[in-house]
């Protein structure tokens, strides 16, 4: 091997092991959005229900932000 394809073989290994660690975090966050939304349907209390809601809302979004799908500027505008 050369050293030219000794580099582009651990750049291959470097980006296959970063999305898999995209996907591992990306199923991680939506178990706990799907635990948060459960939480936010037995809720007791408007203020716990708001918050698990809340907390859902920000795994999915970071969910998404890490699969390329989200991206905190969307929509914005500046006036």
């Amino acid at each position: 091997m050369t050293d030219a394809t000794t580099a582009d073989a651990q750049s291959e290994e470097f980006v296959r092991g970063q999305l898999a660690e995209r996907e591992r975090f990306a199923e991680y966050l939506a178990h706990f959005e799907k635990s948060s939304r459960a939480m936010a349907e037995a809720a007791t209390s408007d203020e716990s229900r708001v918050y698990q809601t809340t907390i859902a809302n920000a795994m999915k979004a970071m969910g998404q932000a890490i699969n390329g799908g989200f991206h905190w500027q969307d929509g914005w505008r500046s006036s």
